[in-house]
C-alpha cells in the first residue's frame, strides 16, 4: 500500500490550516432551540435520545449562530498564532539544517490547536447563552485532526541525509602496490615433458 509522501503531509497541513481559520468565520454556537408548535405534537414523547438527536440535526443543518470570531475573546486570537506557527514550521521541516526543530514545533502547534478545539468543543459558552454547537465547531475538530495527525507523521519520518562532500582533512588515498609479474607468465603449454636432447 503506498503511504503519503512527505511534501503532500506539509501541504495537507497548509491546507488544513486555512480550513482552520475559514471555520472561525463559520457558526460555531447558537442558543438553545425552542420547539415549535408543530414539533411538539400531542402523544409525542420528547426523551433524552430523542432531544440528543433533534440537537445533533441542528448543529449540522442550521445556518444560524454566533460565529468562532465573535463567541472567543482571545481563542481566536491563540488559534491564529498556533496556525502561523504551523505554517512556518512545515515549511521549516523541508529544509535539512531546520527540520529536527521544526518537526518538534509543528507538533505541538497542532496538538495544542487539537486540545483548544476539543475544550471549546466540550464546554460551550452557557454564561453568554450559546447552549448549542454549530458547524464550525465541527469543521474545526476534522481539520485539526488532519493537522495533528500530519505532524505527527512527520515527526517520526527519518531525517534527510546530507551529501557528504570531500573533506579538507582527508589525505589522498595510497597508491596501490606494484604488481608482481612473476605470477603474471602464463604456464608453457605443451603435450608433455620436455626430454633433454
Amino acid at each position: 500500500m503506498r503511504t503519503i509522501g512527505f511534501r503532500s503531509n506539509v501541504l495537507f497541513i497548509v491546507a488544513a490550516a486555512v480550513g482552520l481559520l475559514a471555520s472561525l468565520g463559520r457558526h460555531w454556537y447558537a442558543p438553545a432551540a425552542t420547539l415549535t408548535p408543530e414539533e411538539v405534537r400531542i402523544g409525542d414523547v420528547n426523551g433524552p435520545v430523542e432531544s440528543f438527536f433533534l440537537r445533533l440535526g441542528r448543529e449540522f443543518t442550521t445556518e444560524t449562530g454566533t460565529t468562532g470570531w465573535h463567541a472567543f475573546s482571545t481563542t481566536d486570537t491563540l488559534l491564529c498564532v498556533l496556525v502561523a506557527f504551523a505554517v512556518v514550521s512545515a515549511f521549516g521541516s523541508l529544509w535539512p539544517g531546520l527540520e529536527q526543530p521544526s518537526r518538534e514545533i509543528l507538533r505541538l502547534a497542532t496538538f495544542g490547536m487539537l486540545g483548544i478545539v476539543v475544550v471549546k468543543l466540550a464546554n460551550t459558552p452557557d454564561a453568554a447563552g450559546l447552549f448549542e454547537r454549530r458547524q464550525g465547531a465541527w469543521i474545526a475538530l476534522g481539520v485539526t485532526g488532519i493537522m495533528a495527525s500530519s505532524a505527527a507523521t512527520l515527526y517520526s519520518a527519518p531525517f534527510a541525509r546530507r551529501k557528504a562532500g570531500p573533506s579538507l582533512y582527508d589525505s589522498p588515498a595510497a597508491p596501490a602496490p606494484p604488481r608482481s609479474h612473476v605470477f603474471d607468465t602464463p604456464a608453457p603449454t605443451g603435450t608433455g615433458p620436455v626430454e633433454p636432447a
